[in-house]
């Protein structure tokens, strides 16, 4: 499992590129009961994370993708501009890809971020929430494919 508190000195430019290309095909919310003190705010990302990007010599390129589970922890203000347009129902939902996330530290006597998933697709889409900081769990080993995703159908 990966997290932020293990990536504390990553700097903000790797996690930018982290889950470039990355779908998310499952979003949740795994929301606590205040009512019994579980203040649990926690955004839930079931991804495709490519693991490693293999380019052969002859120009292929193959991945190594694991199914995971990616956790934003003490999530607040959250925004979700996702716009797949208006095909008077003719167009289907599909995954959302990553293009880049980026945080920005906001000053809190504790460690507190802004994040932004800007999305590849659907082109202008984006996730903006603030957060503690985030865990990653691959669910599987990683597999070779010569896409940058898994199949569907072929997720645990």
């Amino acid at each position: 499992m990966a997290t932020d508190g293990e990536h504390g000195d990553t700097r903000d430019d790797e996690l930018v590129w982290r889950w470039h290309d990355n779908l998310i095909y499952g979003i949740r919310f795994d929301v606590g009961d205040p009512e019994k003190q579980d203040w649990r705010s926690d955004l839930v990302l079931d991804i495709d994370f490519i693991v490693e990007w293999l380019c052969g010599v002859a120009g292929e390129v193959r991945f190594r993708v694991a199914p995971a589970t990616l956790t934003f922890h003490d999530v607040a203000d959250l925004q979700l501009s996702i716009d797949h347009g208006d095909s008077e129902g003719r167009t289907a939902l599909s995954e959302l890809s990553i293009d880049r996330v980026t945080r920005e530290r906001l000053t809190r006597p504790f460690e507190f971020w802004r994040w932004t998933i800007s999305l590849n697709a659907p082109q202008g889409g984006k996730i903006a929430f603030c957060a503690s900081g985030y865990s990653e769990v691959l669910r599987a080993d990683a597999r070779f494919v010569s896409e940058q995703h898994l199949p569907r159908g072929e997720r645990p």
